[in-house]
């Protein structure tokens, strides 16, 4: 009799004692909305446009002032991380001299990479790739040269509505062509379908 009651007591303290060690947080989010719907802000397949303005250093040019412009399609990979691929352009104007027409170089890269969310709405991103720059030296003169290029950026979702958000993003470009070495800086704002 006196055993029985031991046991039970023991069995009691044992059943009653917590464990101290916390959960993965992870796992403990995903095993919550395992049954569930998804809450993520963002899931499958993105679209992004971005339009805007930026600054091309390098080059036969030296300096120039132009239009930038970006398309990306991605996937969502994690709850913080999309994977991209781009198609970017930008343009630069410039003149020989004072006097000189208004002549336009154009940088074309097709990219692939990640962006990744450091909070809720701003995030950073990079990628890499091929590109072409295409000087115009002339009027009717222009040297296309091919090379690689890599980007760095990063951005604010600013509105969402939905599946859309409208965001601001500066980024900085560089690529290595048969003409040198170029830098390319842009501000854009866009929309991106989650």
């Amino acid at each position: 009799m006196i055993r029985t009651a031991l046991v039970v007591i023991a069995l009691g303290g044992v059943a009653g004692a917590e464990t101290t060690a916390k959960p993965d947080p992870i796992t403990d989010e995903e095993t919550a909305e395992a049954n569930l719907e998804t809450s993520a802000p963002r899931s499958g397949l993105t679209v992004s446009f971005s339009l805007g303005g930026g600054l091309l250093l390098g080059g036969d040019i030296g300096v120039g002032r132009g239009g930038a412009v970006s398309l990306r399609i991605g996937h969502v990979a994690t709850r913080r991380t999309v994977i991209t691929f781009e198609l970017s352009g930008t343009g630069a104007l410039h003149r020989r001299g004072m006097n000189d027409a208004a002549m336009t170089d154009t940088n074309a890269a097709l990219y692939a990479g990640a962006l990744r969310y450091t909070t809720r709405s701003t995030w950073v991103r990079a990628a890499g790739g091929l590109t072409v720059f295409t000087a115009n030296v002339g009027t009717d003169e222009q040297h296309a040269h091919a090379g690689l290029g890599g980007l760095v950026g990063g951005g604010l979702d600013l509105i969402r509505w939905g599946y859309l958000v409208f965001g601001a993003e500066i980024f900085g470009m560089s690529s290595i062509t048969g003409d040198g070495f170029k830098v390319n800086t842009g501000f854009c704002f866009g929309l991106t379908y989650y």
